[in-house]
């Protein structure tokens, strides 16, 4: 036995607390670039007059910046350094690439009218983000058991929320208070804390924390490792033969209808507490921040408790009906909800269920994919799972935004709730016992995907 495999310590294989930790200590760091460029540079863009179709296509240009994550993933399974484990190289440099977005942000000073400086700096960042989110999921399929992947989606989840909600609030007065250089300057060091985290940890006992340190590749990690893209055993192959079965797209159908219904509400969001209840920036921002804040802890608990009791399937269908639900009272409420402590009520719900739509959904994303391809096709669901968001933005200008809000809320209500009833009719492979104690059906395919374990 190495010297190494003899040190222990921060080692994600061997300790359940220290997997829930480290997941959401780097959906943390994942929700800060979210938080500001989703939720405090929209609001920032529109209390100074930026029209409704811009600050929607900076949405859409946030979430485009997700959608080709899928090919990082490729690279990923494909090119590591076993020795440190399969994901650990690409999470220590995507969270550089973060931290040099937020270093380029600081150095160019945009203002709110500058729309193409800011589109540029969202995309790096979020690219950044995105690679992180690749490495992140790719660990959690590789080393989360199934008992453990609804608690642990809590956190994740409730991390990001946290991460969004703590960045938009101080992004958003930063924004309004300090300017932009000043904001973006702050969020440098903050990210570095599950920078040097990442460098630190190891995946399983024996791998090397440096590449000039002592170890080796873990049996496990050399297992699931497929050398070649190509042949019926490359990753290409199983990725394909995974993807194209019936449960997997008809998940994929299911959850972009509800995904494009999100796309046109999260723009719109903002919209409505600036143009409608008169929020300013700083308001607006430090409100859904303390809603976010408050809504990533309760769903900690209640994510888990709902994925425990209903099982994820079950729990993905009552998140997206009640997401139709909410539109209905946009829609027809307007009169009562233009009342500030009305529109929290709104902006809590709006909070809670796009969390908890996240954290329900996200076990069966696990579930279906191959551990050999973990990252790939993990990935592939959730990029086109923002590919549709970022659609639903870029509509959000063509169905009239705030000046036709009968057309926009009532086309949300109407894929929310497609969504649920395609939820409602999927049919998972195996079994979910450790979720809802209840048995589930073949998958429409007939054929249960590849898993190992």
């Amino acid at each position: 036995m190495t010297r190494t495999a003899r040190a222990g310590g921060l080692i994600l294989s061997e300790s359940r607390i220290l997997r829930l930790f480290s997941f959401f200590l780097f959906y943390v760091g994942q929700g800060l670039p979210v938080g500001i460029t989703v939720v405090a540079m929209p609001a920032w863009m529109a209390a100074n007059g930026v029209t409704d179709a811009q600050v929607g296509q900076l949405v859409a240009w946030a979430y485009f910046a997700w959608t080709y994550k899928f090919i990082v993933a490729a690279l990923m399974d494909r090119f590591t350094y076993l020795p440190m484990g399969r994901r650990r190289i690409w999470l220590i440099a995507a969270q550089f690439l973060m931290a040099g977005g937020f270093v380029i942000a600081a150095i160019i000073d945009p203002g709110p009218t500058d729309y193409t400086l800011l589109v540029a700096v969202t995309m790096i960042v979020m690219t950044g983000a995105a690679t992180q989110d690749v490495a992140v999921d790719g660990l959690a399929v590789d080393l989360l058991p199934e008992k453990e992947q609804g608690m642990a989606s809590s956190f994740m989840f409730g991390a990001q929320a946290f991460g969004m909600a703590t960045a938009g609030a101080a992004a958003g007065a930063g924004l309004q208070f300090l300017g932009a250089q000043a904001t973006f300057f702050l969020f440098i060091s903050v990210l570095m804390i599950p920078t040097i985290y990442a460098i630190v940890m190891r995946e399983r006992p024996g791998e090397r924390r440096f590449p000039w340190s002592e170890g080796e590749a873990s049996p496990a990690a050399k297992g699931e490792y497929v050398p070649r893209y190509f042949g019926w055993d490359g990753q290409l192959m199983i990725t394909l033969r995974s993807i194209f079965k019936g449960a997997s797209l008809w998940l994929i159908l299911s959850q972009s209808l509800g995904r494009i219904a999100g796309g046109i509400m999260t723009p719109m969001i903002p919209i409505l507490g600036t143009s409608f209840v008169m929020l300013s920036t700083a308001e607006y921002t430090s409100t859904m921040g303390t809603i976010d804040l408050t809504v990533s802890f309760v769903c900690l608990g209640v994510g888990s408790w709902l994925t425990l009791k209903l099982g994820a399937q079950r729990a993905t269908v009552l998140v997206f009906a009640s997401y139709a639900a909410l539109m209905l009272v946009i829609l027809f409420g307007q009169q009562f909800w233009k009342d500030f402590p009305i529109f929290l009520v709104i902006l809590f719900c709006w909070s809670l269920l796009t969390l908890l739509s996240s954290i329900c959904s996200n076990p069966l994303r696990m579930q279906l994919s191959d551990k050999r391809v973990g990252a790939t096709q993990f990935t592939i669901y959730n990029s086109l799972a923002n590919l549709p968001v970022a659609l639903g933005a870029w509509l959000l200008g063509w169905l009239g935004g705030s000046e036709n809000l009968a057309a926009t809320v009532g086309t949300a209500a109407g894929l929310f709730i497609l969504s649920a009833f395609g939820f409602a009719l999927l049919r998972m492979p195996g079994s979910q016992t450790a979720q809802s104690g209840d048995s589930i059906p073949e998958a429409l395919g007939g054929e249960v995907p590849a898993r190992v374990d």
